[in-house]
């Protein structure tokens, strides 16, 4: 059941998701011909035209990602399609297991679609090269590998946003546990959730530094003189306080839904 109801959910996000995919790589694609065919005032304009709406499909996607996901939480839990999807025989867990699963996959999407696009615009080995040995730069100065660097980078900033998507679930089940103005208090509690997942990090971070004094220099010094091993570690610590966190507020969302669901 689990499965039907990822697929029903699937098609939902797809429906709602597939035009800002297909119009970013197009505006990608586009921006890619103006910017590469012979200059002039026309084509110039062009060329800017069609950047300005890629980076504008680039924000909607990931915009709509978080959005749609919310949107859809509420709406096949809360609202009149909740009629519906409470008679299904699935325990609340699957129902959050698909909407955490759908989540997950269309925002790994998402973030593939923004690379895809950014590649297709401005990909060349000028500009890849300038890009590498920016990077290059940075990970030389830090005696760190450019591999590390870049993976690192890309799954703190993809677990970041994850979790705040999950901390929209919170706030939504939240909200709709009081008696009226449930979407404004959604908004809120997952706000407040957002906010005390960030100080939980950070603080537990600098728990770890009382006991590190490579990573206490982090908080302490404001040269660019980074100790690599500090930044290692810290880049790693990080992504498994958040992990931590994505899976214990999981169990939190759950265990409230489990103790029922007032439709609205």
């Amino acid at each position: 059941m689990l499965i039907k109801l990822l697929k029903y959910d699937l098609k939902y996000m797809l429906k709602n998701m597939s035009a800002f995919y297909i119009l970013s790589v197009f505006f990608a694609i586009t921006t890619r011909i103006f910017f590469n065919i012979e200059q002039s005032v026309i084509v110039k304009i062009i060329g800017q035209i069609s950047l300005g709406c890629m980076i504008s499909m680039i924000v909607s996607v990931l915009i709509n990602t978080m959005m749609r996901s919310w949107v859809r939480f509420r709406s096949s839990l809360y609202k009149d399609e909740a009629y519906l999807t409470h008679t299904l025989p699935v325990t609340k867990n699957e129902l959050y297991n698909s909407k955490f699963i759908l989540t997950f996959i269309f925002f790994f999407v998402s973030f593939a679609v923004i690379l895809l696009s950014l590649f297709i615009a401005y990909y060349s080995k000028a500009a890849w090269q300038a890009i590498t040995d920016y990077i290059k730069v940075i990970t030389t100065g830090l005696n760190m590998s450019t591999f590390f660097f870049v993976l690192i980078a890309l799954i703190v900033i993809f677990l970041e946003v994850f979790n705040a998507i999950q901390c929209g679930f919170l706030g939504i089940i939240l909200g709709h546990k009081m008696n009226s103005g449930k979407v404004g208090f959604s908004v809120l509690f997952g706000f407040i959730v957002y906010l005390v997942a960030q100080t939980l990090v950070l603080g537990l971070v600098f728990i770890y530094a009382l006991f590190d004094n490579t990573v206490m220099g982090l908080f302490k010094t404001a040269t660019v003189n980074i100790d690599v091993n500090a930044f290692k570690v810290l880049a790693i610590l990080s992504s498994a306080l958040y992990i931590a966190i994505i899976t214990v507020m999981r169990i939190i969302c759950k265990k409230i839904l489990n103790r029922g669901v007032d439709i609205e």
